[in-house]
């Protein structure tokens, strides 16, 4: 099975994508399983574990700042050791991460897990992704790990820019980029179906 990456600022959307990515699909007629992943579960694996705060520190607002960035690298072995566990030849696998440099996060993914994938990067600016993240803290506390406030010190430092115009350069799988600004991307048929023809052409590749 293709495995479908999600890329994008904390607060971009990429749930929503999943969500509509998941209806339309089943609407179509796919009857296999689908499977989300991503690192914030291993992230907090280091943090809880990292009694004495060398690789992260408490920030007064709430959330955490990461400080030894090997964390990053760490975080992307982990998610490949998911992706070659979790695959199965009736799974659609989306594996979900954040980050300033893509190009150096996909070098620790393995070519088995990069074969016939597919990056979808949604494109919604900081202000706009940091607004959603303190709302949806606000909204779905306590509800799982979606709910979770990455610190406005952690967005700026690692989240502010990103290199995702370098990725179809170094990465060889394709990258959709879909804008998100307005958060009203269930509206917009010709970007969702965009995104499902893409997912449909691996499929039958697959098949």
């Amino acid at each position: 099975m293709p495995n479908v990456f999600l890329l994008g600022r904390p607060g971009c959307g990429k749930s929503a994508v999943f969500r509509i990515i998941e209806k339309k699909l089943r609407d179509s007629g796919f009857k296999g399983e689908f499977k989300r992943i991503d690192d914030f579960p291993l992230l907090k694996h280091i943090f809880d574990t990292d009694v004495g705060h060398k690789r992260h520190r408490p920030c007064p607002e709430g959330g955490v700042k990461v400080t030894d960035d090997t964390v990053w690298d760490d975080l992307i072995k982990g998610l490949d050791k998911q992706a070659l566990e979790f695959q199965r030849p009736d799974r659609l696998l989306f594996i979900e991460f954040s980050r300033d440099s893509y190009v150096r996060a996909f070098k620790n993914f393995s070519p088995e897990v990069m074969k016939n994938s597919l990056i979808i990067y949604i494109d919604a600016s900081f202000d706009a992704c940091w607004e959603r993240n303190v709302r949806r803290v606000q909204e779905e506390r306590g509800r799982g790990l979606d709910s979770h406030l990455v610190s406005r010190e952690e967005m700026e430092k690692t989240y502010l820019h990103d290199d995702r115009k370098e990725l179809q350069k170094h990465v060889k799988a394709p990258v959709l980029v879909v804008k998100n600004e307005n958060a009203d991307l269930e509206n917009r048929e010709e970007e969702t179906a965009k995104i499902i023809s893409k997912i449909k052409g691996l499929l039958k590749k697959n098949s």
